[in-house]
């Protein structure tokens, strides 16, 4: 029997499937899509700004994280290829080309070339000693030492003649006590200066170097120096007793790579090589790490390392751009590393310190790592596992692991051999999460309820069973061995020993039903994870409350795990958080988010598929595969960003402040002691906030004084705008954050935006004085006049006493004549009204060519000076509303003039078109009234609204003498509007102009005089106003026309009688017409 089962294991074995792979590391790449204008990266720097200067053969780019801005030959650089960058203590960028070397001072370049006495044009690197010298190496004429004093320009070259071992410098490097280490193709030499002269060492006369041909040197924190070769890889360089001693890097050690360009000794310890065909190169505590294009790179050969203020690793290559490193705190696996699918759906730490993991197309693998490198070993139909999805796993104390598939039921495996539960006992065969309680008893929840299995007795508890919902998502337990299920429901708590079962819903303040995963801290609190944030129950409390769900990377939560006491790990669809609570765990203090923009490249995690092993590392199933995090190697950013203002727009447009003769600030065009016109107040200020870590996530505050007394809510757009500032002194402060919670120091911005002249204390004064003036000499004025007044009324009164006495019964006699006289000519007037009433044309016309219609036509006097004309000529009706200057009998005489007119130009001339019946009319009214440009003649005219309507097609036009047409069409009314001249002579007499308007059935047409509008009346005794009228006819359209007239009429004569009228009425003020017909 022995010997079966050591076949039998021996064959399990076989069948097993082993994988070793490499992973991906926490890089961000940039290249030309970004905007760098070159792919090859020669030197990496970050100034005092923050911003980042990259090498290029196409110039200098500088980087803020976000954009590029780029600086070549055309900008004033000498060359294009840059090798190497520097910044001086002034704050100057100096940057070495192929052709020279460029200074910038934030505004205009300058450069220092073969002309000036440098010796070589090709400068392989910069380097400033402790005096402020700069050290330009050449790739044919040695080192030259270059001295700025104001504006000269002295250079002292140190070459082969003058005691290097050769003229080829690679690079340059500055030790802290003074001296200057060469690296040659020629050897290492070492340069000080003694007495003014420099005194050069060559260190091969007392060691002997692996190569000659040495093309980096850095020193660690150790003192000791580690130099790169061109074919013999790497070396540390250690000087002990004043002597050196040679440490090779041999290719056992794991440095395979004979040709290193960068060597970069970090403050941790770690020593990075830059190597020319396998990427980089890591030595860490002895161990070397080779990191290449499987990892994330972009390319093999790696020209530049450099590291920044917030402790980033940038990394320049030939031909594949640069590279940021943020570290090993995350790092990625995919299918092709090793693991059983592309989706990892299920994870958990075995009893040896290795991984069991599910996913979606090989079932399940146990994972063990060595050197970051993933060994899997699959498990197939060999060892009785037949499923080709695991969705959850668990795992007890005895080793014993339970697997939940996708559509195979549930499994256990006992000593690497698996079984599975009988299909037909379990509710379904798609297990979404299993669980061993503290008693011994499986749990499996599925989408019809979950299974119980005890003592190898698989019951099934279902909604008919009181489930308060089938489909079971999650599954935990807490100290107290009760067993907790989230359901798309609410959720659920039992006993496995008692029995005793509760549920949660909306009742108890659990509002989004949809849990997708649960934990449980140290006081047995549960966290309820679900569509749209967490949720916490207190059981001590017995409440359920919502504790997060702003500041998450989505509210979608897919997993929930404690890495500590007070620390939530969340996973969701778009990445994870960690949520930090207070000793209590009552209030979240802090939350970090997690997704592309920060290294978690594979951003949508799977429903718990997540897990803590006993190292400390976080492990995240992912749709595309597996994430491992470790909190520890995590360097948390403090420092915040470093806030600059870039730009100060007006009304939008950007403004050259150098070319309008203001002072602008250095890196800048900000203008100093800006003072703005009053006009000049809409202002936008730009800005940037310089975290190269994660520039996507830099968070703004501002503040305008003295506007804003309280900082504004965070925002991430780099700019913002002040419209329509008033006059006054401003400060704009600014200040950013990385993480919402550490702000950098508020930069400030101060401007003057001056007042109009009218506004000015001056202005105010000399009109003060004016006016004082003024009162006075008015004041003067009217006390002499009173007096002549008063003497002169005086001596009219005796006067006007003596004339009364004589007058009166004059004024009798003439009393009776003027009786009489106004009886006959009011009889005279009223049998005028008798002939204009009969002169107007029938509104019979009217009524048998529209749906509807009416007329209001009331004199203020017997007779009137508006009238109407309705005619009809072939298929067109006329129709036209006028006023004429006046009323009463002058008035009238003027209308029936009119009457005439539009009888002869309609009927006889047969002009139909609305203008040019107005421009005849005009015409006649001049010559009939002999009005002319002379003095004495008379102005009067005629106000006329006039349309002709096509009875076929319904299309009206419209011209208006200073009186408009009202169209009511769809409830709405619209204006048509008139020319601002009168029909009759005036200063204007241009072309009347015509409207057409397409009529629709139904449409209301309303023409008027002006006397309807000028009714003065209703408790303020003012007029009653066109809107009025308008709005009044918009509101009656619909009814019948006959009860519109009422209505208007009505409408008059109750605003000219208001009772709040001091004498009940007024007088109704001009002739009234209302015409209104619909179609």
């Amino acid at each position: 029997m022995r010997h079966l089962r050591v076949f039998a294991l021996f064959t399990v074995c076989l069948l097993f499937a082993f994988k070793s792979s490499g992973q991906l590391y926490n890089f961000t790449n940039y290249s030309l899509e970004q905007g760098l204008p070159q792919s090859s990266v020669y030197s990496i720097f970050q100034d005092s700004r923050g911003y980042l200067w990259l090498g290029t053969e196409s110039g200098v780019a500088r980087f803020d994280g976000l954009r590029f801005t780029v600086f070549d030959r055309t900008s004033g650089l000498p060359g294009n290829t840059v090798r190497s960058i520097i910044e001086l203590a002034n704050g100057d960028i100096w940057v070495g080309t192929d052709m020279g070397i460029a200074f910038y001072n934030g505004s205009s370049w300058k450069q220092i070339t073969t002309k000036d006495g440098l010796k070589g044009s090709a400068v392989m690197k910069l380097a400033t000693d402790s005096k402020g010298r700069v050290w330009a190496a050449s790739n044919d004429d040695g080192v030259n030492i270059i001295n700025i004093d104001k504006d000269s320009v002295i250079i002292e070259n140190l070459n082969k003649d003058r005691g290097l071992s050769a003229n080829f410098v690679f690079d340059i490097f500055h030790t802290t006590n003074g001296q200057t280490m060469l690296a040659l193709f020629g050897g290492i030499n070492t340069v000080s200066q003694i007495d003014g002269k420099y005194i050069v060492h060559d260190i091969q006369d007392s060691v002997l170097l692996p190569s000659n041909l040495i093309t980096c040197i850095d020193q660690d924190k150790s003192g000791n120096f580690w130099c790169g070769t061109y074919d013999a890889g790497a070396f540390e360089l250690v000087k002990k007793h004043g002597a050196y001693s040679v440490v090779p890097i041999q290719n056992n050690q794991g440095l395979t790579d004979s040709r290193i360009w960068d060597v970069y000794c970090d403050t941790s310890g770690d020593i990075w090589f830059g190597s020319n065909d396998n990427g980089l190169y890591r030595l860490s505590n002895g161990n070397m790490q080779n990191i290449s294009l499987s990892n994330g790179l972009p390319g093999s050969m790696i020209l530049s390392i450099y590291k920044d203020r917030n402790r980033n690793l940038w990394f320049g290559s030939i031909n594949s751009g640069f590279s940021l490193f943020r570290g090993f705190q995350l790092v990625h696996y995919s299918s092709e590393d090793g693991l059983p699918g592309t989706s990892v759906l299920a994870i958990r730490e075995g009893n040896n310190q290795s991984l069991w993991v599910g996913g979606d197309g090989k079932g399940l693998a146990q994972v063990t790592l060595t050197q970051d490198k993933l060994n899997s070993k699959f498990f197939g139909k060999g060892s009785g596992f037949v499923s080709k999805e695991v969705k959850s796993l668990d795992i007890n104390s005895s080793g014993n692991l339970l697997v939940g598939t996708q559509s195979d039921g549930l499994a256990i495996m006992q000593n690497e051999n698996f079984r599975y539960f009988p299909e037909d006992e379990l509710l379904n065969d798609k297990i979404n999460c299993v669980i061993w309680s503290k008693y011994g008893s499986i749990y499996a929840g599925t989408d019809l309820g979950y299974n119980e299995i005890k003592e190898n007795k698989i019951h099934a508890i279902t909604e008919d069973l009181g489930l308060i919902n089938p489909e079971v998502q999650t599954v935990v337990s807490d100290s107290k061995g009760n067993i907790w299920m989230g359901t798309m429901g609410g959720l659920v708590k039992f006993h496995p020993v008692t029995g005793n079962y509760r549920d949660f819903n909306e009742q108890e303040g659990l509002f989004d039903l949809s849990i997708h995963s649960l934990a449980i801290d140290k006081n047995d609190q549960v966290y309820i994870g679900t569509t749209n944030g967490i949720y916490r129950f207190d059981e001590k409390k017995d409440t359920i409350v919502s504790i997060v769900s702003a500041g998450l990377t989505s509210k979608t939560i897919n997993s929930l795990l404690f890495y500590n006491d007070t620390t939530l790990i969340v996973g969701t669809n778009l990445g994870f958080n960690k949520i930090f609570f207070d000793k209590s765990l009552s209030i979240p203090k802090r939350i970090l988010s997690y997704d592309k923009t920060n290294g978690f490249k594979f951003i949508e995690t799977n429903q718990n598929a997540i897990c803590k092993d006993s190292r400390g590392r976080v492990w995240f199933g992912t749709v595309n595969g597996l994430t491992r995090y470790q909190p520890e190697l995590e360097d948390t950013i403090t420092e915040t960003p470093i806030v600059h203002l870039t730009g100060i727009r007006l009304s939008f447009e950007s403004v050259d402040w150098k070319a309008k003769g203001l002072k602008v600030l250095g890196w800048s065009n900000i203008p100093q002691n800006l003072t703005l016109k009053y006009y000049q107040n809409h202002i936008t200020f730009d800005f940037d906030g310089l975290n190269l870590r994660n520039p996507e996530k830099v968070r703004y505050r501002y503040k305008l004084e003295p506007n804003d007394n309280a900082w504004s809510p965070s925002i991430s757009n780099n700019s913002v705008t002040f419209p329509g500032l008033n006059n006054g002194s401003y400060t704009f402060k600014l200040c950013a954050s990385n993480d919402g919670i550490h702000w950098s120091e508020p930069i400030s911005y101060q401007l003057i935006i001056t007042p109009p002249f009218w506004k000015t204390i001056w202005f105010y004064l000399i009109l003060l004085v004016l006016v004082v003036t003024g009162l006075i000499i008015y004041i003067r004025y009217r006390e002499q006049k009173l007096m002549r007044e008063k003497e002169y009324l005086e001596q009219v009164v005796k006067e006007r006493t003596a004339e009364v006495v004589a007058q009166k019964d004059c004024i009798e006699q003439q009393h009776k004549i003027v009786t009489h006289q106004k009886e006959e000519i009011t009889a005279s007037i009223t049998y005028a009204r008798r002939i204009q009433q009969a002169v107007l044309p029938g509104v019979e016309v009217l009524s048998e060519n529209t749906a509807d219609s009416f007329v209001l036509y009331k004199p203020r006097d017997i007779v009137s000076g508006d009238f109407y004309w309705i005619g009809k000529s072939g298929n067109l009706l006329v129709v036209t509303a006028a006023d004429c200057t006046g009323h009463g009998v002058p008035g009238a005489f003027m209308s029936m003039l009119g009457i005439s007119f539009m009888n002869k130009i309609i009927k006889e001339q047969k002009i139909e078109m609305p203008n040019e019946v107005l421009g005849q009319m005009r015409n006649n009214v001049i010559t009939s009234l002999k009005q002319g440009n002379y003095e004495g003649t008379t102005k009067d005219g005629m106000d006329m609204a006039l349309c002709v309507i096509n009875l076929d097609t319904l299309m009206m036009t419209f011209a208006g003498a200073y009186n408009p047409a009202v169209i009511v069409s769809n409830g709405e009314a619209q204006e048509l509007k008139a020319d601002r001249m009168p029909v009759g002579l005036h200063m204007v007499m241009d072309d009347f102009t015509t409207v057409n308007y397409q009529l629709k059935k139904g449409d209301c047409v309303y023409l008027f005089s002006d006397g309807y509008q000028d009714q003065m009346g209703g408790p303020t005794n003012r007029k009653f106003m066109r809107k009025n009228l308008r709005e009044l006819l918009e509101s009656i359209h619909s009814k019948p026309f006959c009860e519109q007239r009422e209505i208007l009429d009505n409408t008059v004569e109750n605003w000219r009688r208001d009772p709040a009228l001091p004498d009940g009425e007024v007088d109704q003020m001009d002739d009234i017409l209302v015409l209104g017909f619909t179609v």
